[in-house]
């Protein structure tokens, strides 16, 4: 059955040389400067394609300087090669950005890592050192960097954890501690900076086709074909899923929304 969309072939629309897809547009993030850290694959690439589509002028923050400007080069904006767990990089990119008079609107926090599903009493420190650099101190580094960027106007952010930060998983101790530290970390900033009109959310994706997904698929019990079977709508997430509930958040339809955790994951937290 198809639906139809009368707002699509509305005559006045027509008139006006409007069609549904540019109003939607311009409602969404026209002509606002979104920040995206971690925007070469997976979520934060389809982010920077969504953002760059609803009107953005995005700034893509990764450390593949190759990927990264070769997205910026399809879908306009720009991209900053960067490590985020190097403080002072960090700290130069946003001092640059001001001294440019680049106001942000908004930020989606996506750069993190994952590991191989082995058990609690196998990691080694240097693994749990390495995630939490990138998963959450990065994160918190980014986040006092934005707030600070977005005070004088208001603005967004989201930051992407995943189901791993709502319930625990056998092998995932590491990655699954970190996810749950940025649920608390977006909790706590949310209302830090809610009298500045910043609102900061969390969007918790689960099973997602990217390349971390198919990397830790290899060690997990059952592999892919039994993580399928333990999502009610029978099927892994594709990238643009998630982004779009971050992109939504980052936009003025969400205008009244912080501090909340948004699942996107078949239904996999709630079987």
């Amino acid at each position: 059955m198809t639906h139809s969309h009368p707002e699509r072939s509305n005559p006045v629309l027509a008139d006006a040389g409007l069609n549904y897809e540019v109003m939607l547009h311009k409602v969404m993030l026209h002509n606002k400067t979104i920040l995206i850290i971690g925007s070469t694959n997976g979520i934060g690439r389809a982010a920077y394609k969504l953002c760059a589509d609803y009107g953005a002028h995005v700034i893509g923050v990764g450390r593949s300087s190759e990927a990264g400007e070769a997205i910026a080069r399809e879908h306009g904006g720009r991209f900053i090669t960067l490590d985020v767990t190097d403080d002072d990089a960090l700290t130069n990119m946003f001092e640059e950005l001001a001294r440019k008079n680049v106001a942000l609107d908004g930020a989606i926090n996506n750069a993190a890592m994952s590991h191989d599903a082995v058990p609690i009493n196998e990691h080694k420190l240097e693994l749990f050192d390495r995630v939490f650099a990138l998963n959450v101190r990065s994160m918190f580094h980014c986040l006092q960097h934005e707030i600070r960027a977005m005070r004088p106007n208001g603005g967004a952010i989201v930051n992407i954890a995943s189901i791993a930060g709502r319930r625990g998983y056998a092998g995932l101790s590491i990655y699954s501690a970190s996810k749950h530290a940025v649920i608390g970390l977006t909790r706590s900033a949310a209302l830090d900076c809610a009298a500045d009109n910043i609102r900061v959310n969390v969007v918790c994706p689960g099973s997602t086709r990217t390349e971390m997904f198919e990397r830790q698929m290899e060690t997990r019990p059952g592999g892919a074909e039994g993580t399928i079977r333990g999502i009610p709508l029978g099927r892994i997430s594709e990238p643009e899923e998630p982004a779009a509930a971050a992109v939504w958040l980052l936009s003025d339809q969400a205008s009244f929304i912080t501090g909340e955790t948004l699942t996107t994951d078949g239904g996999r937290t709630i079987a």
